[in-house]
C-alpha cells in the first residue's frame, strides 16, 4: 500500500487537498493528523475554518485518526469511535470561561486501541518556550496514535504535518510516512527534526 514509492518517507510542501486528490484509492495504511480546528486559535488565520479534507482522507485510507476540539467534533460525520486526550493543567479556556482539560480524537475505521484515552500533563508534555510552531502536539500523544493506529511497516499520511511530530514518530516506530505541509517554514522545521532523528 505505497503511493508512489518516490513519495514515501518524504515531506511534500504544498496544499494537502490538491496532493490528496492525486493519490489513488486506499494508497496508505492510515491517516493520522492534527488538522485546523476552526476555532480561531489565538486569532490565527490558518485556524479560521475547517478545510474540507476528510472525504479525500477516507478515500485514500481505511483508517483516519485525528484530534479536534470538543465542539468541532460535531462538524464531522459520525466517527467509528471517539478517543480522549486528557490534558490536566492545560491553560486553554473553553467557551464557558473555565479551563479545557480534554480533547476528542476521532477515529474512522477499525483499529483496536486497548484503552481509548490517554492522560498527558499539559505542562510536562509541552514543547520548550519559543518552539517555532503555534500548536505542536505532544510527542507521547502522537506516538500513542501511531502505535495504536497502524502496524509495523505501515505507511502513514499526515496531511497537516506542521512541525513534523508524526513523521518523526513514524521514523522512530518503524513506520513510513508521507507528510504534507503548506507552510515552507514548517516544512524546514520538520526536515530538521527528521535529520536529528529524535523528538523534542
Amino acid at each position: 500500500m505505497i503511493w508512489p514509492t518516490d513519495y514515501v518517507d518524504t515531506i511534500i510542501c504544498g496544499d494537502c487537498l490538491e496532493v490528496m486528490r492525486g493519490m489513488p484509492d486506499k494508497s496508505v495504511d492510515a491517516v493520522i493528523t492534527d488538522p485546523p480546528y476552526g476555532v480561531d486559535f489565538r486569532g490565527s488565520e490558518w485556524d479560521s475554518f475547517i478545510p474540507n479534507w476528510l472525504g479525500q482522507a477516507r478515500r485514500i485510507s481505511d483508517v483516519v485518526i485525528f484530534t479536534t476540539a470538543p465542539l468541532t467534533l460535531w462538524d464531522y460525520p459520525r466517527p467509528d469511535w471517539v478517543h480522549c486526550w486528557y490534558r490536566e493543567a492545560s491553560n486553554s479556556r473553553n467557551l464557558q470561561g473555565g479551563f479545557n482539560h480534554w480533547s476528542p480524537i476521532l477515529m474512522y475505521g477499525k483499529r483496536k486501541f486497548m484503552v481509548d484515552s490517554i492522560k498527558l500533563h499539559a505542562i510536562s508534555n509541552s514543547y520548550p518556550r519559543g518552539f517555532p510552531h503555534p500548536s505542536p502536539k505532544p510527542e507521547k500523544l502522537v506516538n500513542w496514535l501511531v502505535e495504536n493506529g497502524s502496524n509495523n511497516g505501515a505507511v502513514i499520511l499526515d496531511p497537516f504535518l506542521g512541525s513534523g511530530t508524526t513523521a518523526v514518530a513514524c521514523k522512530n516506530l518503524n513506520r513510513h510516512f508521507i507528510g504534507i505541509e503548506i507552510n515552507p517554514d514548517y516544512c524546514k522545521i520538520a526536515e530538521d527534526r527528521l535529520r536529528q532523528g529524535v523528538l523534542i
